[in-house]
C-alpha cells in the first residue's frame, strides 16, 4: 500500500492499517464532498481489512482529526504576504457575500418582508434595494428559503406580494430554488442530523444566497437554553458547516422588545455568545418606539450593520408599502436624533422637566427666553436654572440662540433644540397630516371644556373683550400657528395685551405677555352631534 511506504517493517498489522486509515481521511476531505467521506472511509476500512475495528464512531474521529490538520491556518512571519481577500457585500452594509449574516430585529418589524424583498431584487436583476448598492451576479444566484419559524400559509401571503410565486401558488423557477416552511422543514435544524440535510439540499446549488428564518426555531430542537452560553456552540457548527458550501447565509433572530441603542450586538436576544458567531450584522427597528398596545402610526424601520469588529456601515431608513415591496427613505440621521431626544425627554423630571416644558412652550410660539425669566417663572433661583439649562443643553435638548449685552455679564436666551421639538410636538410620527400639536407628549393634558356647556367665562359680556380682564382660572386655548391647543388657565388676565397663564394642573409652568385673541382665547365649545331626523329603518 503506497500509504504505508514510510513505515516501518515493525509496525504491527493493526496499527499499520489504521494509520493508513488516517491518512486516507486527509485524501477524503480534500478530494471529496463531505456527504461522501463516511461512505468511502467505510470502504476503505472494509479493503484494509479492518473494519470491525474501526467503526463509525473511529470513522468520524480520523475525519475530525484530518479536517484539523488541514485547516490550522497560515502562521506568518515578517517579510511574508497575507492570503487573506477582503470579503465584499452582496447588499452594501448589509449583507457580506459569502460569509454568515445575521438580521436583528423588533418583532413584526418586517425581517421576512426584508429577506423576499431582496430576493425579488435579485430575481429582478436591479441594481440597488433600499437605497444600497447590490452587486448582482452575471449568473443568477440560486436562493434557498429555510422559513421554519412561518406556517405555509404566512409565507404564501410574503411570496405573493413579491411575485415569488405564480397565481396557481407555483414556486417561480427564477425566484426561489428550494423552499420549507414550519410544516415541512421539521428535518431542517440545527442539530447535527438537521446540519447535515441542510448541507446536503445546499451542495445541490453553486453559491447560493440561503435564508434561515429564524435562528430560534432552527435551535429550539437542540433543547438549548437561549441565554445560556451553550447556545452558541450548534450555531457555530452549524455556520461552520454551511459555509463550506460556498453560501452566502442570512439568519433571522429577534432584538429585544424594545431597543434603546442602534447596535444589533447590545440588541440582540438571548446570550450575549450568538454575537460571536456571525461576520457582519444587521438590526432592524422601528425608528420611533411606540406604546405597547397602540396601532403603530410611524411605519419606518431603520438598519444598520456592523461587524465583529469597530467597522460600521452606517444606516438606511425604509418603509414596507401595503401593496407590497419596501422604499426607500432619507433621513435617517436626523430621525435618530430626534428619537434619542425622544428618550432622554422621557427621563426628565423635577426643575429640570418644568425649564424643559417652559421652554417647549416658548419655542413653539417662537420666542425664546432666558434663565432670570425662567427663574421668575418657575420662581426658582436663577443659578439653578442655569445648571438646568446647561445639562438639558448637554442632552441636546435646549440650545442658546442669542446674547444680550446688559452691561455686565452677557445674558443668554434660550430655544428647544429642533430634535426635542420635533419629537416633543409629534412631527416625526411619518403619515403625520402636519398639525402639531403645542403641548409636550411627555406630560399631554388635554381640557375640552370650561364650563358644563362648554363655554369659557369672561367678566363681561362685552363685545370687544380686549378692553375687559379676564377672570383668572378661566381655561383657555395657546396658538400654535393655525393650530388652538388647550390644557391652559389664565393666571393673571388684568390686562389683556399682556396676560399670563399656567399650565393646568402645573402653575409652575406658565407664560405671559400674551394677547387675547392672537395668542391665546378662551375654550372653544365642541361642536354639537347633529340629530338624525332620519326614522330606523328595520
Amino acid at each position: 500500500m503506497p500509504s504505508t511506504e514510510k513505515l516501518s517493517l515493525s509496525t504491527p498489522p493493526l496499527q499499520e492499517a489504521l494509520t493508513a486509515l488516517a491518512l486516507h481521511a486527509e485524501k477524503v476531505i480534500k478530494e471529496q464532498r463531505e456527504r461522501d467521506w463516511m461512505p468511502l472511509m467505510r470502504n476503505k476500512a472494509f479493503d484494509l481489512g479492518v473494519h470491525d475495528d474501526a467503526r463509525d464512531p473511529e470513522l468520524k474521529a480520523y475525519l475530525d482529526a484530518a479536517e484539523r490538520r488541514l485547516h490550522k491556518g497560515t502562521v506568518y512571519r515578517a517579510g511574508q504576504q497575507l492570503q487573506a481577500t477582503e470579503s465584499v457585500f452582496l447588499l452594501d452594509g448589509m449583507v457580506k457575500l459569502g460569509e454568515s449574516n445575521v438580521i436583528i430585529g423588533q418583532p413584526k418589524v418586517g425581517k421576512s418582508s426584508f429577506s423576499t424583498g431582496l430576493i425579488a431584487a435579485l430575481r429582478d436583476r436591479i441594481p440597488q434595494f433600499l437605497g444600497r448598492d447590490l452587486s448582482v451576479p452575471n449568473e443568477r444566484m440560486p436562493v434557498l428559503v429555510f422559513g421554519t419559524d412561518q406556517s405555509e400559509g404566512d409565507w404564501l401571503h410574503l411570496l405573493h406580494r413579491e411575485s415569488l410565486v405564480s397565481e396557481d401558488q407555483t414556486l417561480k423557477s427564477d425566484s426561489i430554488d428550494f423552499f420549507c416552511s414550519m410544516e415541512t422543514g421539521e428535518q431542517y435544524n440545527f442539530t447535527k442530523d438537521g446540519i447535515r440535510r441542510m448541507r446536503e439540499e445546499i451542495e445541490k446549488h453553486q453559491f447560493p444566497l440561503v435564508i434561515i428564518d429564524s435562528l430560534s426555531s432552527m435551535m429550539e430542537p437542540t433543547g438549548i437554553e437561549e441565554n445560556t452560553s451553550r447556545y452558541a456552540q450548534p450555531i457555530r457548527n452549524a455556520i461552520s458547516q454551511l459555509r463550506k458550501t460556498g453560501a452566502t447565509l442570512v439568519v433571522i433572530h429577534h432584538s429585544v422588545k424594545r431597543p434603546t441603542t442602534w447596535d444589533w450586538i447590545t440588541e440582540c436576544r438571548g446570550s450575549s455568545s450568538i454575537s460571536s458567531v456571525f461576520s457582519w450584522g444587521v438590526l432592524m427597528r422601528w425608528v420611533a418606539q411606540e406604546e405597547d398596545g397602540l396601532a403603530r402610526i410611524d411605519k419606518r424601520v431603520g438598519f444598520a450593520g456592523k461587524g465583529r469588529g469597530a467597522n460600521e456601515s452606517g444606516g438606511v431608513m425604509g418603509q414596507y408599502m401595503p401593496e407590497g415591496g419596501w422604499t426607500y427613505l432619507d433621513g435617517l440621521e436626523e430621525a435618530q436624533k430626534v428619537e434619542r431626544a425622544g428618550q432622554r425627554i422621557m427621563e426628565l423630571g423635577g426643575v429640570r422637566a418644568s425649564v424643559f416644558d417652559y421652554l417647549t412652550l416658548r419655542t413653539g410660539l417662537n420666542a425664546d427666553v432666558s434663565a432670570d425669566e425662567l427663574a421668575t417663572e418657575l420662581d426658582k433661583q436663577k443659578g439653578h436654572v442655569s445648571r438646568e439649562l446647561r445639562a438639558l443643553k448637554a442632552k441636546g435638548l435646549a440650545e442658546p440662540v442669542r446674547t444680550e449685552e446688559t452691561g455686565s455679564r452677557p445674558r443668554n436666551y434660550w430655544m428647544a433644540s429642533p430634535a426635542a421639538m420635533e419629537w416633543s410636538l409629534g412631527g416625526s410620527e411619518a403619515g403625520s397630516n402636519g398639525s402639531l400639536d403645542l403641548l409636550p407628549k411627555r406630560s399631554l393634558i388635554s381640557n375640552k371644556s370650561n364650563t358644563q356647556d362648554g363655554t369659557a367665562v369672561l367678566l363681561s359680556d362685552s363685545k370687544d373683550p380686549s378692553s375687559e380682564a379676564i377672570d383668572p382660572k378661566t381655561k383657555v386655548e395657546i396658538r400654535r400657528g393655525d393650530e388652538w391647543a388647550s390644557g391652559f388657565i389664565v393666571r393673571n388676565g388684568s390686562d389683556t395685551n399682556s396676560i399670563s397663564v399656567e399650565r393646568l394642573g402645573n402653575p409652575m409652568v406658565t407664560i405671559s405677555n400674551l394677547r387675547l385673541g392672537l395668542d391665546v382665547r378662551p375654550c372653544q365649545p365642541e361642536p354639537e352631534e347633529v340629530q338624525s331626523t332620519v326614522p330606523f329603518n328595520f
